[in-house]
Order: structure tokens, then sequence, then C-alpha cells
């Protein structure tokens, strides 16, 4: 029986082909993964999402053994500072928490040597959001891109040994 798309509004004819796409990818990447002589190639089969995430998480330590934890850290926007609740930060992965306290929508960016490195969405007041980044040895500046706020003193000078 065949499907019919075209009673569909434009939006769900859209998330039809989209879901076609999807499963016909599935499809190709479980043709094409694994090796056929080997006892667990169905294992060895990953969707291209759970690749992609697989890949961003595995980070091995330093000693070859489980891959390294993200570190989290708070960073507090109010109107109109930021203040983070760690201010020695080591090298390596993070998640920075972005808790907005302040009556405005702020997001926050995060700079080295003038380039921006990574940025959270807008946050609304009373409302949190997340940024991931990996920090390098170096001096970064964590700021508001939101209107003239990064003028207005929000901005803060991070240095990571």
């Amino acid at each position: 029986m065949a499907h019919r798309t075209d009673i569909l509004p434009p939006a769900g004819r859209r998330l039809a082909r989209a879901a076609a796409a999807l499963s016909l990818s599935v499809l190709a990447l479980t043709a094409c993964g694994g090796d056929d002589s080997s006892d667990d190639g169905a294992a060895a089969t990953t969707s291209a999402a759970e690749e992609t995430s697989s890949s961003a998480a595995a980070t091995t330590s330093a000693d070859g053994g489980a891959p390294a934890q993200a570190q989290r850290i708070t960073a507090t926007e109010a109107d109109f500072s930021i203040t983070l609740d760690s201010d020695q930060l080591t090298p390596g992965d993070y998640t920075i928490e972005v808790v907005n306290d302040g009556g405005a929508s702020h997001d926050l960016v995060v700079e080295r040597d003038g380039e921006d490195v990574a940025e959270s969405e807008m946050i609304a007041p009373g409302e949190s959001g997340t940024v991931e980044v990996t920090l390098e040895p170096g001096e970064y500046v964590f700021y508001c891109s939101v209107g003239n706020h990064r003028a207005m003193g929000m901005e803060i000078t991070v240095e990571v040994t």
C-alpha cells in the first residue's frame, strides 16, 4: 500500500521525505558496516548519529584508558556581569552551564586571540543553557554578544593553565 504524502501540509511532506532519507541512510550504513567474517559484525554497525556522538565523546585519557569526561563549570550571567564558579581552569573539554540570573536575554561566547571558539544559544531571563568547548592553555575571554552587553561589563578574562 502506497503512502500518500500529497494530502499532508508542506511541513509534513518535508518531514516524510526527511524520514525516508534517514531510513535509506541507516539502511546503507547497515549494509556497508562490519566484516562478515567477524562474530561481532552486527555490533560494528552504527548509525551516523551514534558514530558522531561517540567520536565526540571518545577522547581518551593520557594513559589510554577510559574516555575523558568533560569538566563542568557554571557561568552565571546577570545585568551586566559574568561570574564563574571556578577561576582555576586546566586544559581539557568543558561543559559550561550558563545561568541567566538577569532581567534581559544573554548568551555566552568563548573567545581566544580575538576569535570566537564556542557560543551558547540565546538564554532568556531565569533560564539556563550549556556550551561545550575544548580549552587549551592560554587566555580566553568569556562574554555576552547581545547588543552592547560586553561593553557594559559582561566579559571575564579566563586563564587556562
